[in-house]
């Protein structure tokens, strides 16, 4: 998964650019509290690098919607979001993220797209789940609403963050061809070798069949499953039908010594 990052920064000397040198140790989650159609992260990308944002003063370093992603301010420089203070750690050590909420918009998409830029960060910056932060943490807002509104909404988001941070698993490599036959003929099929201690494939389809697979080299052989002998299935039946039957007796013994004992 890979989301499109738009650079559209707010402009160097602004009130709500500050310039204080950022050496990220959190990244702090918001919600941007604003549900009105069209709202979505080019429009913040506006409304920060204007006059009413620089006067609050107010900046953020990303805004995600449920299409793309525009960053506002460099990695190595400040925003004023987190509410604790020009020297609070939320405003100077932390990454801001603001999640949009436009009502026509698609928020699980945009959460997800979230959830995939943290866990970019994250690896970025060397820094663990644990600093994954609420706006709330900083200086109790609440913020983010719509994560910490929903049941369970603020642990299915690290959870998601989580899944982006786990390795990718290793797809068998192969290493050789073989020619495959069938009881001794031509099958008109290539089979493959891995680096999985050596596996055939398909072998494990064919064996699920009940077939056989033997040979080494260049080609390999496969035999069907013989069919059952009908005698022995029928013994085999037999078994069953008398296993049954004397189960039937024992569990009848058991309820005649419960009573004798109740």
């Amino acid at each position: 998964m890979t989301v499109q990052i738009i650079q559209d920064f707010i402009p160097p000397g602004r009130r709500n650019r500050p310039g204080y040198r950022l050496d990220p140790k959190y990244i702090t989650i918001h919600d941007t509290a604003n549900t009105q159609s069209g709202a979505d992260a080019k429009v913040h990308a506006s409304y920060v690098k204007s006059a009413a944002a620089a006067a609050i003063p107010a900046s953020w370093h990303f805004t995600v919607d449920d299409k793309a992603i525009y960053q506002h301010l460099p990695l190595t420089e400040n925003g004023w979001h987190c509410g604790d203070g020009t020297n609070g750690v939320g405003n100077r050590q932390s990454i801001g993220i603001e999640i949009c909420e436009n009502r026509d918009g698609n928020r699980a998409k945009a959460e997800a797209n979230a959830a995939w830029l943290v866990a970019k960060l994250l690896k970025d910056f060397s820094l663990g789940l644990d600093r994954v932060k609420q706006h709330y943490d900083w200086s109790g807002k609440n913020c983010p609403r719509v994560l910490r509104g929903r049941k369970g909404g603020w642990q299915d988001f690290l959870a998601a963050i989580e899944a982006h941070l786990k390795p990718a698993p290793k797809l068998p490599v192969i290493i050789k061809a073989v020619g495959v036959r069938f009881e001794g003929k031509e099958a008109g099929i290539v089979g493959y070798y891995s680096n999985e201690e050596g596996t055939l494939y398909p072998r494990a389809v064919i064996e699920k069949m009940g077939a056989t697979v033997s040979g080494h080299g260049d080609y390999v052989n496969i035999v069907r499953a013989k069919a059952a002998d009908p005698a022995q299935v029928q013994q085999l039946q037999a078994e069953v039908v008398a296993l049954k039957s004397e189960n039937a007796s024992l569990k009848a013994k058991i309820e005649t010594a419960k009573k004798a004992l109740s």
